[in-house]
């Protein structure tokens, strides 16, 4: 359900955008060639094509696979994959998939959007059902990020309601920030000048050094 949700809100989304379109979150690729990863990742998980999910060259390969197609026929492919790789989400086990899959092609797929969306410059804000995984992945990176590094307990509020502890039982700082700058930021799609912008109770140079999981580039120019 929420990755066929997802599908259906990129699609209304991008309706009026053009092809050519800047994605500053994702800078290698412009509208059209991030759609193509959205469609590719659509058909590799509905034809069991999972290994390497998320590994760069998992990723370009979707991109290269489809220069040249039409945005009607990249939609269109993606279209045809989505009642499969919905099942695949709601029930991996049953395809041999690992209990990961009922998170990650949401998490990609609903991230995306809101790349799409922040470069369009169209408000948004995650829905409810999908922050319910999405924020619950990005809790769990947050704490081992702090576990592993030792940087000190931190409590994390947001004005939605969401207070997290991490990093240990006993918070020597707090930062209260929105749901969706605490989810973007998480994401790498913040700088850490922003991170460090946010309300925090103490100095926070030692949090924004591990804010970020993952392998996201800053923007250029912007540290």
């Amino acid at each position: 359900m929420r990755y066929r949700a997802a599908h259906d809100r990129v699609v209304r989304l991008v309706a009026e955008l053009p092809d050519d379109m800047a994605v500053p979150s994702t800078p290698d690729w412009n509208l059209l060639q991030l759609l193509a990863h959205l469609a590719g990742a659509g058909v590799d998980l509905a034809t069991d094509n999972c290994l390497g999910w998320s590994w760069p060259d998992w990723t370009a390969g979707h991109v290269s696979r489809r220069s040249g197609c039409s945005r009607a026929e990249v939609l269109a492919e993606w279209a045809g994959a989505v009642e499969a790789a919905a099942l695949r989400v709601d029930r991996p086990e049953a395809y041999g998939l690992d209990e990961a899959f009922t998170r990650m092609p949401v998490i990609d797929a609903v991230g995306h959007e809101h790349d799409i969306a922040e470069a369009a410059g169209v408000p948004a804000c995650i829905e409810a059902d999908d922050w319910a995984v999405v924020g619950m992945h990005r809790h769990a990176k947050l704490d081992e990020n702090l576990t592993v590094f030792g940087v000190p307990a931190l409590r994390v509020r947001t004005p939605e309601g969401d207070d997290w502890t991490v990093g240990g039982d006993h918070p020597q700082c707090e930062v209260v920030l929105p749901r969706h700058e605490l989810w973007r930021s998480l994401t790498g799609r913040r700088t850490r000048r922003a991170v460090s912008g946010y309300d925090w109770s103490c100095d926070p140079a030692p949090y924004v050094a591990v804010w970020v999981g993952g392998t996201f580039s800053w923007p250029a120019g912007d540290t």
